[in-house]
């Protein structure tokens, strides 16, 4: 049945009318080359199985009905939970491509739960970019689809040319009305998109105007350690996985081989949910032009051990700063700032002391809040979700403590990044009434 089932999701049907969506697209992720990945998420209480839906892009905001079959993508036979998500990345994974086989970073191949379109001529679904139009549906049966949820809009016009952060111009939807005349800044190209954790319901009519901002946060371009779990306000209550590490600084030898674990990051959760572990940044290092990523983390387990020695020079990198998450699905415990130091000599390799940083108030609502860390903060930058910088504060002696004023004029969500002394990093969202 599911064969004859897949043969028909390809055959392009009429559309049909339904009240309401049963699954949203909860995240998009439109990055560097191909760093592109969506997150569908289930935001009822019964499980749904995905075999029953499809992904079409509509190239450039354009509109034809129905489909060309490499416009659209079946989602795998998969079962999705109540309340979790489902990301889907682009099938470009070989380090040698270039071009339009260039491989997805690994920090965004780890979250992958399928990869989709491995042949750009099959299926270029997922190649969209920021004046693409993407549209989730549902078969639902004698040839009709239901429209779960749409990302931007089609039709005339296509996006116009806007300035992006970084100086260049690209063509995708703006800040600014109508959205596609170039007005404003780039908002859908480049960026993070994550659904506002209000939002129940996917948009299941093709819009006169897509707003970006009216239902989505956006970060910066290749922003990736919310993806495989979402905020909603509607979920169960949820507590968020504790860390039981006692230090998250570890030595390993010059001359480890592949296959020796480092150490086993390890979590609790109150509700016994799964946990899976990420690894997001600082697990690299070039050799000759070369890159190389020694460790390893069992997304399952926890386990960071190594994969390849040829990186494990300490005359070249001697400390690797790595960054590593732990979610249950519902939240996420991380930023976990972790090291590795490449040393035969444990002395002085001590607990790291992860950064408990206190933000206080948030929202704000007197033009005033307060920031708290046991790590020294040696600079603090607030941005608009633009990429705007709208605040800045450097320190030549690190503090741990320091009250800040904002711009009066300043209202709604903004991005506090602080830079500690280490050079390590934490971001999260400040609401300012």
């Amino acid at each position: 049945m599911k064969k004859i089932l897949s043969f028909i999701l390809l055959a392009g049907f009429s559309v049909g009318a339904f009240a309401q969506s049963e699954l949203i697209i909860s995240e998009y992720v439109e990055g560097w080359s191909n760093n592109k990945a969506l997150e569908i998420f289930n935001p009822t209480d019964e499980p749904i199985d995905l075999y029953q839906f499809r992904l079409i892009r509509y190239s450039n905001g354009t509109y034809s009905t129905p489909p060309a079959d490499q416009f659209v993508a079946n989602l795998p036979d998969e079962t999705l939970e109540p309340y979790q998500t489902f990301v889907v990345v682009i099938d470009q994974r070989n380090p040698d491509g270039t071009g339009q086989d260039a491989p997805v970073w690994e920090q965004l191949q780890q979250r992958a739960d399928a990869f989709l379109c491995p042949e750009y001529e099959v299926s270029y679904s997922m190649y969209f970019n920021g004046n693409d139009a993407v549209v989730l549906e549902k078969y639902e049966g004698e040839g009709e689809y239901s429209i779960q949820d749409i990302f931007a809009r089609w039709g005339t016009p296509a996006p116009a040319l806007a300035p992006a952060v970084g100086g260049s111009t690209v063509e995708a939807w703006t800040n600014t009305f109508p959205y596609f005349s170039g007005l404003g800044i780039a908002i859908t190209a480049d960026h993070t998109m994550i659904r506002k954790s209000n939002i129940e319901t996917g948009v299941i009519e093709n819009l006169d105007f897509f707003d970006p901002l009216a239902e989505y946060d956006t970060l910066s371009a290749n922003t990736f350690d919310h993806l495989g779990w979402h905020e909603f306000d509607n979920a169960p209550a949820n507590e968020t996985p504790v860390r039981t590490n006692e230090k998250l600084t570890w030595a390993v030898s010059p001359t480890a081989t592949n296959g020796t674990e480092v150490v086993t990051i390890t979590a609790t959760d109150a509700e016994q949910d799964v946990l899976t572990f990420y690894m997001d940044a600082g697990n690299f290092i070039y050799i000759e032009n070369i890159r190389y990523e020694p460790f390893s983390l069992d997304p399952s387990t926890g386990v960071l051990s190594m994969v390849d020695e040829t990186g494990l020079a300490p005359a070249l990198k001697d400390t690797f700063d790595i960054t590593i998450n732990v979610t249950d699905g519902y939240s996420q415990l991380g930023p976990l700032n972790c090291k590795v130091i490449v040393t035969d000599n444990e002395v002085g390799v001590s607990s790291y002391l992860q950064s408990s940083l206190g933000v206080y108030p948030n929202p704000v609502t007197d033009n005033q809040f307060r920031i708290e860390s046991e790590k020294g903060i040696s600079a603090v930058y607030l941005t608009n979700l633009v990429g705007q910088l709208v605040m800045k504060k450097e320190y030549s002696t690190p503090l741990y403590q320091q009250n800040l004023d904002i711009d009066s004029d300043l209202n709604g969500v903004y991005i506090l990044n602080v830079i500690y002394e280490d050079r390590m990093s934490e971001s999260l969202k400040l609401l300012v009434k």
